[in-house]
């Protein structure tokens, strides 16, 4: 049977094997990329039946990876009663009230309430007291805050004084388990990422997924995934399961789901002042974080991971973090012996020069969450200087520092934290300002990246995380077609006006999943 022929025309084509684009064309027969040949060449491929795309001057990359996605937060702000026209308390009661005739058994989940609704002064048990023994749970938009019963405390082992996904690992592993809710909310998912141009993405499920994985197992023999998933499994409600995971990679290891290991939460947030630093706190004197952290117990679970031939991701955040993280990887080496692990460390926000150089020589990898200035929304709402000071600024996302000292350095957002937007982070990592273009001077300037350099992080890098850069993460003779549009070429822009581009077109396996409306 003929395979069906693409042919994508462009005068900027970003091969992810050099630092700048080229004109050309790039041939795709069925799911991988047949050529990629100079444009006046491109009619010898156009026989009959092909389809032949113009794309102008539009930027063609391989598709974009986005190497630390939470599947399970993006849908946990949207399970439930819709509670954002509620103004008050006794109206989110009354649309809980209302939502529940329709679901007979189980918790009763709401979503988008209003934080100043939450601040109300008003007995939650009394309000809810309708629903008897029922658990019910009406989370913020924000999701770090809600309102409940004591059922709802008793059944989640959580009271609302902290809201984080990992204390309501109960109510996911609930929810989860909503089949037909759970597939319609990742066909939701899905395009939003298609519509960014991301083709692969490392998925984070708390400990055994809830029975998602049979979901994306049934959506892949059907043909259904817009995007290849990395899995790896987080330890919330019970140590590792190792069986799980061997399970797991013997199982999941096709074109579109593998099973990847494990990630770990090591160290929380310099902003909260719960990240593990070297320094203490410029403004909490005496302290290098306000956290205990059992580095033995991450040990051992690291050591025991490797051993299976697992792949580790540790958050670490602070640069003390990231120093015991890479001492946890160095002794896998040694217990465990040399091999090609590719463990990660996600986020980094603060790391020392000496820290990357050992990363380096261990082949780890580093996952960096380059749009996390947007969460801030403009430069005064920076917290850095006032925790680490001028001195720990200059270890601050020390991107191009990672590619100078040869860090295998990739890209996540941590969704639903970040949405992804590879012309925002071009941006972000090429000006180093924030949304609203300050400071002037870009934040640790000497560690801005160039564009070529950000779109190998979310490209070629990505995929050498995953262990994928054979078939995947850059546009040549052979690699499977993961293909990402830009409606502009980011290279020939001026660095303010990065963030204006977007998206155009996303072919994932050779076939079009994202075409932008005109």
């Amino acid at each position: 049977m003929k395979k069906e022929r693409t042919i994508l025309i462009s005068e900027n084509i970003f091969t992810g094997m050099a630092d700048h684009p080229r004109s050309g064309a790039v041939v795709i027969d069925g799911d991988r990329i047949a050529a990629v040949v100079e444009k006046d060449c491109a009619a010898d491929w156009s026989d009959e039946g092909a389809r032949v795309i113009d794309l102008g001057d539009q930027l063609v990359c391989p598709g974009f990876v986005d190497n630390h996605v939470f599947f399970t937060g993006y849908v946990w702000s949207r399970i439930g009663a819709d509670l954002s026209g509620a103004g008050t308390k006794s109206e989110a009661a009354l649309l809980l009230e209302e939502y529940a005739q329709d679901k007979t058994e189980g918790g009763i989940f709401g979503h988008g309430l209003r934080a100043e609704v939450l601040e109300e002064d008003a007995d939650d048990d009394e309000l809810l007291k309708v629903f008897g023994s029922r658990p019910v749970v009406a989370f913020t938009e924000d999701r770090d805050g809600c309102m409940m019963n004591r059922a709802a405390k008793d059944a989640y082992g959580f009271d609302g004084s902290e809201v984080y996904a990992e204390i309501c690992w109960k109510v996911f592993d609930e929810f989860l388990r909503d089949e037909k809710f759970i597939r319609r909310e990742y066909e939701n998912f899905s395009r939003l990422l298609a519509s960014r141009g991301v083709t692969s993405i490392k998925e984070i499920g708390f400990d055994s997924y809830s029975g998602f994985v049979s979901i994306l197992k049934e959506m892949e023999a059907k043909d259904e995934l817009l995007h290849r998933v990395n899995l790896v499994s987080q330890p919330v409600g019970r140590p590792a399961d190792f069986e799980f995971g061997r399970k797991c990679a013997e199982e999941l290891h096709s074109d579109f789901l593998q099973f990847m290991g494990y990630n770990i939460m090591v160290d929380g947030e310099i902003a909260a002042h719960n990240a593990d630093v070297i320094d203490e706190y410029r403004d909490l004197p005496g302290s290098r974080g306000e956290q205990e952290i059992d580095y033995e117990s991450l040990e051992k679970m690291a050591l025991k991971a490797d051993a299976l031939g697992l792949r580790c991701a540790f958050h670490a955040e602070g640069d003390n973090a990231v120093r015991r993280t890479v001492d946890i990887f160095e002794h896998c080496r040694e217990i465990n012996g040399d091999r090609d692990a590719r463990h990660v460390i996600t986020d980094l926000e603060m790391v020392r020069p000496e820290e990357l150089k050992r990363m380096a020589e261990l082949g780890i990898t580093a996952c960096n969450y380059v749009q996390i200035m947007e969460c801030l929304g403009g430069w005064e709402e920076f917290y850095g200087y006032d925790r680490v000071g001028e001195n720990g600024i200059k270890n601050y996302w020390p991107y191009k520092r990672m590619l100078d000292l040869g860090v295998h350095a990739c890209c996540g957002t941590d969704l639903p934290l970040t949405e992804p937007d590879i012309p925002l982070s071009a941006y972000l990592t090429v000006t180093r300002k924030f949304p609203d273009g300050k400071p002037e001077e870009g934040i640790n300037k000497d560690c801005a990246l160039t564009v070529g350099q950000i779109l190998k992080m979310w490209t070629v890098e990505g995929q050498y995380a995953n262990f994928r850069e054979d078939r995947l993460g850059t546009l040549e003779e052979g690699k499977l077609a993961d293909i990402a549009v830009i409606d502009r070429n980011l290279f020939g822009m001026e660095p303010e006006k990065l963030k204006e581009a977007q998206v155009s077109m996303t072919i994932c396996a050779g076939k079009t999943v994202y075409v932008k409306e005109e």
